[in-house]
């Protein structure tokens, strides 16, 4: 008599079928993103409910026989893998092949390719006509000729069509200029200032202006607040009342308030105002571009926007395509640009700066209208923006490289590239990809005498590319010597739900020499999913490394050093004096270095490594990082060291010049 299974012995025949159901994998979709110099990769998987499978990449120029390989895939969510590419030439056709493993097998094929093409880097002219804009000019005139000039640059901007080049004389134009319509990408609309050519947003109030003492202050009649004056060339801070104006805490070079109908001002020094140019914000923005697309702005000096709390010198709201070039871009209120959704914008070649904020104490100037960014994303930032060669100084931070929201056409990765920027005196973060953040890259920037370099607290999902960038003097700022806060190459930490998405730390060169300063300080609260160290160049005043934050950290193949004796790391609240003891206890740094770092000159700005640098030949290779290194093994820290390489080749600046 044949018996029924029973119902037990069923459920465990099947339960370990079942499982390997859903944890094997299968590739649902890959796809290739290209920028100018960079692209991304993103795989799809289906199943893989243990997380366990693994998609390692390979590329190729199109043409190319062979496919070299990449940085393994990383896993952002349950069914996202994601990675980077580097080095890549503009206007080119690439192939991608993503190759797809798991322990519990693979429900697909196991290997998919893609294509994709990396953008061109190129500057269209626009040669259809040119509209002529002068201080003598007249808005009557058609604008066709030097000699029919228009007076302001709204009104060229009114007559521009795609294909118009609108350029500015010299001057000072005290307006705000509103971009109505798009050009094209083989006729962009091209706005272009001459040297000497300002776009103001401030009232000027000329030396030998009437004020009156009261109250400790001075004072005049002025029923229309603003939140940005200047006295001369120094941003002065906003008060919220007659009281703290009076006791002026955040010091030089004075403040501002109002109250009852007038304009409150005191000056440090105590001067009056009226010895002084005194410039008062009345407009929010320079140039705004709503929804518009191929344009390009160039060649201005803008400053002095913020007659609200959110004054912008270039607003890019909704848009694409956008070039901003060239510019100097300074004493804006909340940003120098800021752009609110939009894609493949590029902002390069600017000077951004604040003549006074990096002076003022950071309690005073976090969450006040001084606590602002030279460039800042914000909102459902699409793909593919590109911030390049920038200089940034002074503002409270340097860039907020990340929205708040997946880009709106529904594709995961943000695609955002930051490089070969300079940044200094940033009294909170150099650069601050936090929000969501999904293939961020930043390489190759130079940052000095910021409080945080890289802010991270949250970037989710990830991951975050933090690729041979230097930093040095992290902690040479009020907010860390003066004000008392921690400095850090890296902060974590946040008091946001989100988990910090993977961070890979490679090849940068970091050396601070402020007083009593980690390299590395990964600080509570806030929870991050991990933290890859490889190749780099720690070297502090303190401890190098200092963990309280429960993070899963992969460090190896660093350089560590420190002029503090008797410390070397501070590991989850043991301490360590050695490597010997630290690659013991912490299971980190196995293959790690401790000496000197051996650069040229750091303090003058050469951070390349000497000939007798412990650094060299003692990195790990890494696939589509260091490829093409010289020597036994790649070297440690930024610069890979080549007599015969020649150092424009590495970050773009001239050979022998200073980075910093």
């Amino acid at each position: 008599m044949r018996r029924a299974a029973l119902p037990w012995v069923v459920s465990a025949l099947l339960a370990p079928a079942a499982a390997t159901a859903q944890n094997s994998a299968g590739l649902v979709a890959v796809e290739g993103y290209g920028n100018l110099e960079t692209a991304g990769a993103v795989a799809t998987v289906s199943g893989d409910v243990n997380r366990n499978a693994s998609v390692t990449l390979a590329w190729r120029r199109s043409g190319e026989a062979a496919f070299r390989p990449a940085q393994e895939l990383l896993r952002i969510d349950a069914t996202h893998l994601v990675g980077s590419l580097f080095d890549l030439a503009p206007d080119t056709v690439y192939e991608l092949r993503f190759t797809l493993a798991d322990p519990d097998g693979v429900t697909s094929a196991a290997t998919a390719t893609t294509s994709f093409a990396t953008r061109a880097d190129t500057l269209v002219a626009a040669n259809l006509r040119t509209l002529y804009v002068a201080p003598g000019g007249n808005d009557a005139n058609d604008g066709l000729s030097p000699a029919r000039a228009l007076a302001t640059v709204q009104r060229a901007a009114n007559l521009a069509q795609a294909g118009d080049l609108v350029t500015v004389a010299a001057g000072v134009y005290r307006e705000q200029v509103s971009l109505p319509r798009s050009g094209t990408a083989t006729q962009p609309i091209v706005l272009q200032g001459q040297p000497g050519a300002v776009l103001d947003g401030a009232e000027l109030l000329a030396a030998g202006s009437a004020w009156e003492a009261s109250q400790g202050a001075y004072r005049r009649a002025d029923a229309n607040p603003s939140w940005q004056i200047l006295a001369g060339t120094a941003r002065l801070f906003r008060y919220d009342s007659l009281a703290q104006l009076q006791a002026l805490a955040a010091g030089a070079p004075g403040g501002y308030c109002y109250d009852g109908g007038y304009l409150y001002l005191k000056l440090s020094d105590g001067s009056s105002p009226a010895t002084h140019d005194i410039h008062i914000a009345r407009r929010e923005n320079g140039f705004v571009a709503d929804g518009r697309s191929h344009l390009r702005i160039e060649g201005f000096e803008i400053r002095h926007y913020g007659s609200t709390e959110y004054g912008k010198g270039v607003y890019l709201r909704q848009s694409s395509d956008v070039i901003v070039r060239a510019n100097r871009i300074h004493d804006v209120g909340a940003a120098g640009v800021w752009i609110k959704g939009g894609t493949r914008h590029r902002i390069e070649d600017n000077g951004f700066d604040d003549s006074s904020i990096a002076g003022w104490p950071w309690d005073q100037t976090k969450g006040s209208s001084a606590e602002n960014n030279g460039v800042v994303l914000t909102d459902d930032v699409g793909r593919g923006h590109v911030i390049r060669r920038n200089r940034f100084d002074g503002a409270f931070n340097g860039i907020g490289a990340c929205g708040g929201s997946a880009p709106p056409d529904g594709s995961f990765t943000n695609e955002i590239d930051i490089y070969r920027n300079r940044f200094r005196h940033h009294n909170d973060d150099a650069l601050e990809p936090e929000g969501y953040c999904a293939n961020v890259r930043i390489f190759e920037n130079t940052i000095r005498d910021s409080h945080m370099a890289f802010a991270v607290a949250p970037a989710s999902p990830g991951p975050t590319w933090i690729v041979r960038n230097v930093a040095y003097d992290i902690g040479n700022t009020r907010s860390s010597q003066v004000d008392g806060y921690t400095s850090s190459l890296l902060k974590i930490n946040s008091g946001y739900p989100q988990v910090v998405g993977p961070v890979l730390l490679l090849h940068n060169t970091v050396q601070t020499t402020a007083p009593n300063t980690e390299a590395l300080y990964l600080l509570n609260p806030g929870t991050a999913s991990l933290i890859r160290s490889r190749n780099n160049l720690y070297a502090s005043t303190r401890n190098v490394l200092t963990k309280v934050n429960a993070v899963a950290v992969d460090a190896d193949y660093d350089l560590l050093h420190t002029t503090a004796t008797n410390r070397l790391a501070s590991w989850m609240s043991t301490n360590y004096t050695n490597l010997a003891a630290f690659q013991a206890g912490a299971q980190q740094e196995i293959h790690g270095v401790f000496a000197p770092p051996g650069l040229v000159a750091a303090a003058a700005g050469d951070f390349r490594l000497r000939s007798d640098s412990a650094a060299i030949d003692r990195g790990a290779v890494l696939p589509g990082i260091n490829d093409g290194y010289a020597g036994a093994a790649p070297d440690l820290g930024a610069f890979e060291h080549d007599a015969d390489r020649i150092f424009a080749n590495d970050f773009g600046w001239p050979k022998g010049a200073p980075l910093l």
